[in-house]
Parts: C-alpha cells; structure tokens; sequence
C-alpha cells in the first residue's frame, strides 16, 4: 500500500495551504497546491484524451472527505479550468503532522471535465492482492467505491462541479 500526503508532489517548490471544513455539504479536509517552478510539464495521453496535468501556475485541489474510501484531486489548469477529477480508492486517511493523507489501493478513477471517464491501476490492485499487500476486503472494497462515485458522480457531473466550486471557493476566500 501507498502512504500519500496532500503536500506530496515532487515536482516544482509548490505553495500548499489546508483547511477542515464542517459544513452541511462536506466534512473533511481539503489542501489546495499552487505549482510553481515546475521544470517539465506532465502530459498524460490515452484514448480520449492527450493533455498536460501539472505545468507552471497549475493548482490541484486535494479534497479528503472524512468517513470515505476514496480521495480526490481536482487538477485546474493555469486559467482555472478543470482538466480532470481524480479519485484514489483507499483503505484509510487520517492525519500526521497536521497534514491530511492516505493509504491508497491502488484503483484510481478519472473523471475528465467532458465527463469521460476512465479507471486506472487496475492491474496494481490485482498485483496487491496476490503479493499479499492488501486482503480479499481491501481489493472487494476499491471496486464497490469505484461503482459508488461512477454511480453518485460519472453521471452527474453537474454535482460534482457544485462540490468541487465550494470548496475551491473555501479555501481560497481570504
């Protein structure tokens, strides 16, 4: 298993601010990382879709939901556009330091901004499960959150895109 944090990206010298939100709409944690000094973008290419995910003044919007398997971020461009919502499957979060994490299972989901979707890792998850890295009840759980966000979100883009606004307006009201 994976151990990731929210100001966890090894590319560039980046500006991270964090804050908990208690509200009606979203309990949790949410980190916002502003990309700065980035020496090479990362251009990611598949079926649907060839596009840079982080490049010079890039945010990403990680958004830690309390009692929840999975985590998101939320890749903008430098115009603040959404490129694409990525969802990591995990077996737990919580707090070290101050600073949010995760144990991530490996299966990702991406949802795109032109609502696409598109799982990932798959392959890592099946390799997990053999090598004895997570149980039967770690690999049977990735796959049921994956099936709940496609079922809450993949379809109903227009809720994920409310969430996502308030908590980017959030954390960057002064």
């Amino acid at each position: 298993m994976k151990r990731k944090f929210a100001n966890e990206i090894k590319e560039g010298k980046n500006e991270y601010y964090q804050k908990r939100i208690d509200k009606d709409y979203f309990k949790g944690y949410i980190g916002l990382v502003k990309l700065k000094n980035i020496e090479e973008p990362w251009i990611i290419e598949d079926e649907d879709y060839t596009g840079c995910i982080l490049d010079e003044n890039y945010e990403w919007l990680e958004i830690y939901p309390d009692n929840e398997k999975y985590a998101i971020t939320v890749m903008y461009d430098d115009k603040k556009n959404i490129i694409e919502w990525y969802f990591d499957m995990i077996k737990r979060s919580g707090i070290i330091n101050g600073i949010p994490y995760i144990d991530d299972l490996y299966l990702d989901l991406v949802i795109r901004a032109n609502g696409n979707q598109r799982v990932l890792d798959e392959d890592e998850l099946e390799e997990a499960l053999k090598e004895g890295d997570i149980t039967k009840e770690d690999f049977d759980m990735a796959h049921k959150t994956m099936r709940k966000i496609q079922e809450e979100y993949g379809n109903n883009l227009d809720e994920l895109l409310k969430l996502t606004n308030k908590l980017y307006d959030e954390i960057t009201k002064k």
